[in-house]
Parts: structure tokens; C-alpha cells; sequence
């Protein structure tokens, strides 16, 4: 059992510890992906070592921002949650440190560390997986005027700079094309073929922003067809009955990846289609199809012009993003530093500020002498020491 009082006597400072896209592939990434009934249920426990954080966990990244007397406390911490092994941390990780923290995090709110420039989503996930850190009772107040800060520095952004405008996705530059077809001709039935990454995300966003369609999906593997079907109460047709799903349609979505085309004019003649997208690589739609005067077809790249015109646009606009997060990171700089005048008996959490980092001090205590779950497992207290193999642990 952990002692389930303070630690005295040594500071904790405020760490960012993470993997994201710039070191790993989706393959590798999906690792240290943590659902949030498993951050709820990791919300609910406590150690001396680490008591006030926040965990972030999306497609792209996965963070800890919180106080510890020492990283590798997170960092094992974030083994634990894994099951990555040692050497995975260590070559996967980054280690961000008091301010630089806190800038790292007001930069990924900018979306300037996003896997595509000015990603917008990046701060309502930020802002849901701060609400659930501080119903379970693990926030305090600096990671809640942290958060503020990144809010803030996200509606700047968005306020004064074309940053996060326009689409940068194949799949979210289809699913608008396809609104305002919808809007503009009435057309209501589509037809998504294929449920890799591609046909997965257009999908999704097809849910988000066209509500009145009326959306049937054909894919290879059946199981997956049906897991997704059901999920989302969607008509669902096996692969060899894509002629018959296609008849059905007006507007159909080519997210497949075979080699050979898979819709011919032959398929498509007499029925109500459209509009067709072919976001294949090669092309899985049929020349002949492409000639066909009655039906307009848009392949990825068509689709990709309207994409990189877009994020030509948002790159343009990175120096006056990254000016717009020093000078908030700035301004939380300058409350940080008022804060610690004005408080004569700051919270345990806030002692960082005034204390020096455990692991510089000349003296080689440790949060081993206050039941720490790290105390046989890292630095032993000392400055010079390597980060030692760790056994898995809960906190």
C-alpha cells in the first residue's frame, strides 16, 4: 500500500511527457492509445508521487501533463498504462520541463503540432480530457488556468488568423463537397464502398455533417462491415453485392485499395448515381465511367488541389501562429510569476516554484523515504544516474 500522505520536503515540477506522430507510426502509436473508461479508472487512484494530471490520448498523440518530483516518475508511469516495454519509452518519448511544458501544450492547442496544420479538433479534445481529469479529482488550479491559457490561445488563432481554415483532408474535403451537392440537388442516398482508413474517416465525418443522408456501406471483410454497421444503425451489404448497393444510390464514395477498377459504366447506367468519388490509388473506378457524360466523378486527384490550395494557405499563416503562443505562453509566464510573489504558503503542487528539482540537489534524498511506487525503480536520487529497468506498477 501506498502512504497515502503528502510528500514533504522536496518540490514537484509540472512535466509533459509523450509519444506522438513525429516519432511513431499509427502501428506503434496505438500502443500508448488509452480509452477513457481506462483514464477514468486510472483518474480513481493515487500516488504520493502523483497526485494533480492530466491525460491526453488521441489518434495522434498521447500525453501526461502533471506534477512529480522527477519524469521518470511519468514516464514509468506511462509504461505501466501501455505495456510498453523499457526500451520503447525510452526511444518514443519526449520529455517537456516546467515552462517548456506549458509552451508545448499551448503549441499542440495551436495546432501547430498537429499531423495536419491547424487540426481544429485538437482543443475540444483538450478541453473534454480536462473536464475529465477534474471531475475525478485530479486537476488543481494551475493545470486549470494551463488549460485556459491553451483555450484561449486556440480562439485567438481562429479569431485572427486563416490557420484552421478550409480542408485539409482527402475525406473531410469529400464529405463538404458532398453537403453541398446534397443541399444544391436534394440527393440523399450514398453509398460508401470500403472501410480502411480512407472509407473509415469519410464515414465519420459523412455522420458529423450530413445528418438527412441515408448511408449504405459495402466492404470485404463482413465483420468489420458489421461491427460498423451496427454501431452506427447503417444499412450494410457484403462486397458481392456491390452492384445492387450501387443501383440503390446517388451519390457513391470509392474507398477501396485493389489494384483493378471495381465500377464500370455498366453498373452504373440506368440507375440514379450521380456523383462519384474515386479515392482509390491507382483508380477503382473504370474509365469508361469517367467518360460517361450523365455522371460526374472526382478522383483523390481532384480532390487533393482543393486540399493542398488550403494548406498552402495555412502554412503562410505559421509565424503569426507561433507569435500568438509566445505571447500567450508569455502572459501565463508573467501569472506565474505575480502568483508566487503574492503567495506566502503556496499549495503542496505549486512548491516547484520556489523549491529547487529533486534530482539537483546536492543532498541525495528521494521520494523513496515517503513510500514513492517509484523507490526502487529510477534514479535513486542522484543526478547522474541512468533510468533503471522498471517493473510494471499502478498508480
Amino acid at each position: 500500500m501506498f502512504n497515502p500522505g503528502p510528500i514533504h520536503g522536496f518540490a514537484k515540477k509540472f512535466y509533459a511527457v509523450g509519444v506522438n506522430f513525429h516519432k511513431t507510426d499509427t502501428q506503434h502509436r496505438s500502443k500508448y492509445s488509452i480509452t477513457t473508461a481506462q483514464i477514468s479508472e486510472t483518474y480513481n487512484q493515487a500516488s504520493p508521487c502523483l497526485e494533480h494530471y492530466l491525460i491526453l490520448s488521441t489518434c495522434n498523440r498521447t500525453e501526461i501533463y502533471g506534477f512529480a518530483p522527477c519524469e521518470y516518475v511519468i514516464l514509468s508511469f506511462l509504461k505501466s498504462l501501455s505495456g510498453a516495454t523499457h526500451e520503447e519509452i525510452v526511444a518514443n518519448t519526449y520529455i517537456k520541463e516546467g515552462d517548456e511544458a506549458i509552451k508545448h501544450l499551448l503549441t499542440v492547442a495551436s495546432g501547430l503540432d498537429s499531423q495536419i496544420p491547424g487540426d481544429y479538433e485538437i482543443i475540444g479534445q483538450i478541453r473534454k480530457a480536462f473536464q475529465l481529469s477534474k471531475k475525478l479529482g485530479r486537476s488543481n488550479g494551475y493545470i486549470e488556468k494551463a488549460v485556459n491559457q491553451a483555450i484561449l490561445v486556440s480562439k485567438t488563432i481562429k479569431n485572427s488568423t486563416a490557420f484552421s481554415d478550409g480542408t485539409v483532408s482527402v475525406s473531410y474535403a469529400v464529405v463538404q463537397q458532398v453537403k453541398k451537392i446534397m443541399e444544391r440537388e436534394s440527393l440523399r442516398k450514398i453509398c460508401v464502398v470500403g472501410l480502411g482508413k480512407m472509407g473509415h474517416n469519410t464515414l465519420k465525418y459523412l455522420l458529423q455533417h450530413t445528418p438527412d443522408a441515408t448511408i449504405s456501406l459495402v466492404n470485404r471483410d463482413e465483420k468489420k462491415l458489421e461491427e460498423i454497421a451496427s454501431t452506427n444503425q447503417l444499412r450494410a451489404l457484403p462486397f458481392t453485392s456491390l452492384i445492387e448497393a450501387v443501383a440503390d444510390s446517388e451519390i457513391v464514395i470509392i474507398a477501396t485499395g485493389v489494384a483493378e477498377p471495381i465500377l464500370h459504366l455498366n453498373h452504373v447506367k440506368g440507375t440514379p448515381v450521380k456523383y462519384i468519388f474515386d479515392l482509390a490509388m491507382p483508380r477503382n473506378v473504370g474509365a469508361d465511367v469517367y467518360g460517361c457524360e450523365d455522371i460526374t466523378v472526382y478522383d483523390v486527384d481532384q480532390i487533393s488541389t482543393t486540399v493542398n490550395d488550403t494548406l498552402g494557405k495555412r502554412l503562410s499563416e505559421i509565424p503569426k501562429v507561433k507569435a500568438i503562443v509566445q505571447s500567450k505562453a508569455q502572459e501565463f509566464f508573467d501569472w506565474q510569476e505575480r502568483r508566487k510573489s503574492r503567495t506566502t504558503a503556496p499549495a503542496a503542487y505549486e512548491q516547484f516554484i520556489t523549491q529547487p528539482h529533486v534530482i539537483t540537489r546536492s543532498t541525495h534524498s528521494h521520494p523513496r523515504q515517503f513510500a514513492c511506487f517509484m523507490a526502487d525503480q529510477c534514479c535513486d536520487g542522484k543526478p547522474d544516474a541512468a533510468w533503471l529497468p522498471m517493473q510494471a506498477h499502478s498508480a
